[in-house]
């Protein structure tokens, strides 16, 4: 299902677009079955997922009930885990990918915040591009998060800066002095992506964004996968990652 011309229009004037009710009820609970599973370790021998857990848990500052709900974020999971894959391939999800970045997609990076309840640390603002996202034109990437659990405020939903992709890639400074300035409360232009399980946020890379603690006792797990255009070119240090092949054809020195 792609997007039309206004929801375009939308997404380049905003540098967001809301879609609700992209999962289905059996898509969506498959993806928290799998979820529950990695994060227990149920995993392959030598398998690339990985696990993180909360720096405050790390650190001694606090605990959670289980190791599960002590999990910042899991990454690296549509590289072989069937049904994240297939999240990450959804024709509902690339075909709107498609409408934003061309025919042409490769999913650079993927990552399942877990936000647990209580444990759950804010997301200073930051932009996806260039923060681990080493591409040449850095503007050709959308990322799709897409909620597994109810997203609220109270459980520490994302936060888009309505149209701060047109700033462009900001210094670490400047992302700080943004972070700084919402420690008084929202910013002007904020606006809190409140989805109900099986919604997604489509965001431009360099859209400003944050996420704050998670004061529920409830979950706000949110799968984002990260597109890029296959005509970018890959800039950082090798080795190379390894990139999930979305849609349409490769180019000669590219990603």
């Amino acid at each position: 299902m792609a997007l039309t011309a206004a929801q375009v229009e939308e997404f380049q004037q905003n540098g967001f677009l809301v879609i609700q009710n992209v999962l289905t009820p059996a898509a969506l609970a498959a993806m928290r079955q799998r979820a529950d599973e990695i994060a227990r370790g149920e995993l392959p021998a030598g398998s690339r997922i990985t696990r993180q857990v909360e720096p405050a848990v790390q650190r001694g500052e606090t605990a959670a009930s289980t190791y599960e709900d002590s999990l910042r974020k899991m990454v690296k999971l549509a590289l072989e885990d069937e049904v994240f894959q297939a999240h990450a391939l959804r024709p509902s999800i690339v075909e709107r990918m498609q409408a934003l970045l061309g025919p042409d997609l490769t999913l650079y990076q993927d990552q399942l915040f877990m936000k647990a309840p209580r444990v759950g640390s804010r997301q200073p603002y930051h932009q996806d591009q260039p923060a681990g996202f080493s591409i040449d034109p850095p503007d050709l990437m959308v990322t799709c998060w897409t909620a597994l659990d109810e997203s609220t405020e109270e459980n520490g939903c994302l936060r888009y800066l309505t149209g701060s992709h047109r700033l462009g890639a900001l210094s670490k400074e400047q992302r700080a002095a943004y972070e700084a300035r919402a420690a008084d409360g929202p910013l002007p232009g904020e606006v809190p992506l409140v989805l109900p399980a099986g919604g997604c946020g489509l965001h431009h890379g360099w859209l400003l964004h944050a996420s704050d603690v998670n004061r529920s006792d409830q979950r706000r797990r949110g799968y984002a996968t990260h597109y890029v255009s296959s005509k970018v070119r890959y800039t950082g240090p090798e080795p190379k990652p390894e990139f999930l092949r979305v849609s349409g054809r490769s180019y000669p020195g590219c990603i």
